[in-house]
């Protein structure tokens, strides 16, 4: 199809002008927009306005395509087929359809409305709801009356009077928890429907006084006589912990928490610590460091922190060869092949935090056993109690040589036979077997000590001194938190082999620190921002302040006493 197309533009002075161009095309657009073939410039055309689609014969279908229509010979119409000679009103603009010229299968003109037929076209059209029967404002207000009572008067009224709290509450909409902003954390939900144990006053934010009716007994979190930082001291215990989160967000995890002060804590500290810069563990973490175990002079248990580097050893008074122990062709043992794994002696305490301590009764002596003489198979002696042992020793022959029938070709004569109950020795006898049983009980303990048990796993020095007093064991002593400034369960870490992060297959020595660094937890944990890692934020790992000494009562009532009275604010 081929169209003619003549604008009429209206010039001054009551002048008139003429733009005639053709189209190729079934169907003409008509609208404000820049893409349309009839271009308007009246506001009150939408951009794309209405199509004009040539049928033949002359005639023309046009479709509306906005919901208010166009007026065609004065009526409003979404879609319709007209004629030669059919006035299409749209906005401030009017169609009229001409008979075609020769070479063209139909025609239209576009002109101006006049600006009273305009208004009167307009006013034609329903176009707001002020127009037709609908009104905005009544159902605006039933609307209002509805909300406030469904959701503010009921809920307000079961709040002040509590016994109607039971016919109120179980209608879902009417429940005072419609106030809630989202769900209470996990440890709130026994006091879930007594909003005003935390929120005491309406539309005042919730105070620290009130959190303190139930956390004063926890660690401050904020010590300042150890951070003496107004952010610290000063914060609202709400801007940290914020109910309504969801049931596990009641602590603030972000990483920002932490590193908005530790990132540069030098500059904030006037380079008064000598802790290291922190702010994304991934990318911008110090290395970690440990409590390297040492005692004082007197004994007591003083911990060196040091960085955990590759050339750092462990002083134990232990002998542990781990490799030799994880030999995957097992171990020779008195109930013969065994095969030992990490977990046959590293156990963890309840609640996957830290390793208990290794036990040598159920966990070494089934392998190293403490028996100590072969005509006694089934006694042992006690374990890392010497005075006790050597006399236990001592007892023990003395008794085998005072009874009779230790059958021992080194042992007297009178010692090897069997001898009736109460066949007393004689005098010489009696002084010869007792002489025979202290070398004895001090033949096996040097044996015990120095030999086949106690030198085996530990440091046995012989000093001079008493019987009781002539050897020393060096005591083991192995640190009980290796990270005491960090949390590492290792519950959590479960579906993990041991030997991922303890090099103890490979260890010949117990000098050796199997303790992995920083750039084997990188391995598997980025920051807050990781992407192909385990998302790991600050608290992750650490805790917040924690106070020894202090708790968090002790501050709130600190900051009363210091808060200045009615009195003082009027001198």
């Amino acid at each position: 199809m081929r169209w003619f197309v003549r604008r009429i533009t209206r010039k001054g002075k009551g002048n008139v002008g003429y733009q005639d161009f053709a189209f190729d095309g079934d169907t003409l657009t008509v609208g404000r927009g820049t893409d349309q073939v009839i271009a308007l410039t009246d506001l009150r055309s939408a951009l794309a306005h209405a199509t004009l689609t040539a049928l033949g014969g002359g005639k023309v279908r046009i479709e509306s395509q906005v919901i208010t229509g166009v007026r065609i010979d004065g009526r409003s119409e979404r879609n319709a087929i007209v004629k030669r000679g059919s006035l299409i009103e749209l906005g401030g603009v009017r169609l009229k359809l001409l008979d075609a010229p020769k070479g063209f299968d139909a025609a239209v003109e576009v002109s101006p409305l006049e600006s009273t037929e305009a208004r009167v076209a307009s006013q034609a059209l329903n176009t707001t709801l002020a127009d037709t029967w609908l009104s905005k404002r009544r159902p605006a207000w039933f609307l209002f009356a509805v909300v406030a009572l469904l959701f503010l008067l009921l809920p307000m009224f079961a709040h002040f009077v509590p016994q109607t709290r039971p016919v109120i509450d179980i209608i879902p909409l009417t429940s005072r928890m419609t106030w809630q902003s989202g769900e209470l954390a996990r440890a709130h939900h026994t006091f879930g429907d007594r909003c005003e144990a935390c929120h005491e006053k309406p539309f005042q934010p919730v105070r620290d006084e009130a959190c303190g009716a139930c956390h004063g007994a926890i660690a401050a979190h904020a010590d300042p006589r150890r951070f003496n930082l107004p952010e610290l001291g000063n914060t609202r215990c709400a801007h940290c912990h914020r109910d309504h989160n969801g049931a596990d967000k009641l602590i603030d995890a972000q990483q920002t928490l932490c590193s908005n002060c530790h990132q540069d804590l030098q500059a904030r500290s006037r380079n008064a610590t000598k802790l290291i810069n922190a702010a994304d563990f991934g990318t911008a973490h110090p290395p970690l460091k440990v409590n390297l175990p040492g005692w004082n002079a007197e004994g007591r248990f003083t911990p060196t922190r040091v960085e955990l580097k590759p050339t750092l050893r462990e002083s134990s008074g232990l002998k542990f060869p781990h490799a030799l122990h994880l030999d995957t062709g097992g171990l020779r043992g008195p109930e013969g092949l065994r095969a030992l794994a990490c977990g046959s002696c590293h156990v963890a305490e309840p609640g996957g935090g830290r390793m208990l301590p290794v036990d040598f009764e159920t966990m070494c002596q089934s392998c190293h056993r403490l028996d100590f003489d072969v005509l006694a198979p089934d006694r042992q002696v006690v374990h890392a109690k010497i005075p006790e042992i050597l006399a236990m020793l001592d007892e023990y022959y003395a008794g085998r040589a005072l009874a009779g029938g230790y059958e021992d070709a080194r042992a007297p004569m009178f010692v090897q036979q069997r001898r009736r109950p109460g066949q007393p020795l004689t005098a010489a006898q009696t002084i010869e077997a007792r002489t025979w049983a202290r070398d004895r009980a001090s033949e096996i303990g040097e044996s015990l000590f120095t030999g086949r048990a106690c030198n085996v796993c530990h440091t046995v020095t012989r000093q001079e001194g008493d019987a009781g007093d002539q050897w020393r064991v060096d005591p083991v002593r192995v640190a009980g938190s290796w990270f005491a400034k960090a949390m590492f369960p290792h519950a959590g870490h479960s579906t993990m082999d041991c030997v991922e992060c303890h090099a103890a297959n490979t260890s010949k020595t117990s000098t050796d620190l199997l303790i992995p660094g920083i750039d084997n937890c990188r391995q598997c944990h980025g920051g807050e921002a990781a992407t192909k890692r385990v998302e790991s934020t600050c608290i992750t790992c650490h805790r917040y302040h924690d106070s020894p000494y202090q708790l968090m009562g002790d501050l709130q009532r600190a900051a009363r006493s210091a808060a200045p009275t009615a009195h003082d604010k009027t001198q």
